[in-house]
């Protein structure tokens, strides 16, 4: 169940600041909602700052949709300015609740832009918070499972594939807990890893609102007294089970899997040995993947999709559409356009940059990437990590879409035909890319 991992100079300190936006800033998830009409729950950026003596490194884990990669390296900037941590060493990720505001599309919004700016700082403060209360700290590792999630590639009876629910698709319910204690045994932090799109409450609730992390995060902060972190993972194909236009959706799967996580940091027990155990340091490193970009299968399904996002982005500007729905059209539409002349030339588009990131403390490490990463190329990463405790998290230094696995592509669906950047083969280059990053970060160094 648990592996302790208690260096001698490893140290912890953690720290939280608010990142609620405004009432009335647009929204991020389902693209044409419009802003956010009121305040349900409060959203909240947590940070985690490790140190072995002699290197830092920071995790900020945040209640908003996405962060584009220049945002991100804003707020690495900023926090190596105030903590002198290396921006190598920050990992910025986000939960994906479909709740919050748009952190940096619209550039045109005041409120956006406003959001933005401050949010840098904020990030960067609750990072030097943490780093200002380290103090020396053990931790342990556990497993649990929750069925809150769901495969939602659906098949209809007449072949096609639609944002529902299919019981037997591959979903990984694992759910990962790392436990921190002082060495004195009190609670310090409590980092949690598992995989399900927040969506728990619909695209027709326009309220601001963590979703089911949230709630989750409540339960176990309330139970354990210490501090939540949630690592959204592998979730590009998993919905929640519940989806209804009511917080109770949120409220009751937060809870099913708060006390899941509860069950499992109890079961680790308390962390406070008096007898030091060998410990080979803190490690963080990271490596660029290039994933070829999506160009559609043919020239002519390619042209195709560019006449259609023509006319549909000419109806938007006709009608006075503006924000998230304009923005994804028009994105769509020069990737689109990418496609077709890739097609025409021979020449291969500018592949997807994608920052992957790895650390390890001990037999724990994650992998991170910034892509909403089908359900199985989290599993095959974490089954091929040379460690005993693997976290595989999305969503982090930057945004880059979908990355479906290559079987997905012929059957089509949301994800493949509106909302991925990549060719099939851009899975494999992912899930080799993160194992390598892993081995980089083993005992053998290789």
């Amino acid at each position: 169940m648990s592996q302790l991992i208690q260096p001698e100079t490893l140290s912890v300190g953690v720290a939280r600041a608010d990142i609620t936006p405004p009432v009335g800033i647009p929204s991020a998830g389902f693209a044409a909602r419009g802003p956010l009409t009121r305040l349900h729950d409060p959203l909240f950026a947590t940070a985690l700052v490790l140190g072995d003596g002699e290197r830092k490194a920071a995790l900020v884990t945040c209640d908003l949709l996405g962060l584009d990669a220049e945002t991100v390296a804003e707020i690495r900037a900023e926090v190596q300015r105030r903590t002198e941590i290396a921006p190598s060493a920050v990992t910025v990720a986000c939960t994906h609740t479909h709740y919050g505001p748009d952190p940096y599309r619209d550039t045109s919004n005041p409120m956006v832009v406003a959001y933005r700016s401050n949010l840098i700082h904020v990030l960067a403060g609750v990072v030097a918070e943490a780093a200002a209360n380290l103090q020396p700290a053990a931790m342990a590792l556990g497993w649990g499972r929750s069925g809150i999630g769901i495969n939602r590639r659906e098949r209809l009876p007449d072949g096609r594939i639609v944002l529902g629910n299919n019981p037997a698709g591959p979903n990984d319910e694992a759910v990962g807990v790392l436990r921190i204690d002082t060495l004195g045994g009190k609670p310090l932090a409590c980092v949690i890893n598992f995989q399900t799109h927040p969506v728990s409450q619909t695209g027709r609730v326009d309220h601001i609102s963590a979703d089911y992390p949230g709630r989750m995060r409540e339960v176990v902060e309330g139970l354990t007294g210490t501090r939540c972190l949630f690592l959204q993972g592998a979730c590009g194909n998993i919905n929640a089970r519940v989806m209804e236009p009511t917080y109770e959706s949120a409220r009751t799967l937060g809870v099913q899997l708060g006390c899941e996580v509860v069950r499992v940091w109890e079961a680790c027990g308390r962390v406070a040995p008096t007898k030091p155990q060998p410990f080979a340091g803190l490690d963080v490193a990271s490596r660029m993947a290039d994933l070829p970009r999506i160009r559609y299968g043919s020239k002519d399904n390619a042209a195709e999709l560019v006449r259609t996002l023509e006319e549909e982005l000419a109806t938007y500007r006709a009608e006075g559409a503006t924000g998230g729905r304009v923005w994804w059209a028009e994105r769509r539409l020069e990737q689109a356009r990418q496609a077709v002349e890739s097609w025409t030339t021979g020449v291969l588009a500018t592949p997807v940059a994608a920052e992957l990131q790895a650390w390890r403390v001990g037999e724990w490490a994650m992998v991170t990437t910034p892509g909403e990463v089908f359900n199985e190329i989290g599993t095959q990463v974490k089954a091929a990590s040379p460690f005993e405790h693997t976290f595989f998290v999305g969503y982090a230094n930057g945004s880059i879409g979908y990355v479906p696995v290559p079987e997905a592509y012929p059957e089509g669906g949301y994800e493949v035909l509106h909302a991925s950047q990549v060719d099939p083969g851009a899975a494999a280059i992912l899930t080799e890319e993160c194992v390598r990053l892993l081995r980089q970060l083993g005992h053998d160094g290789g």
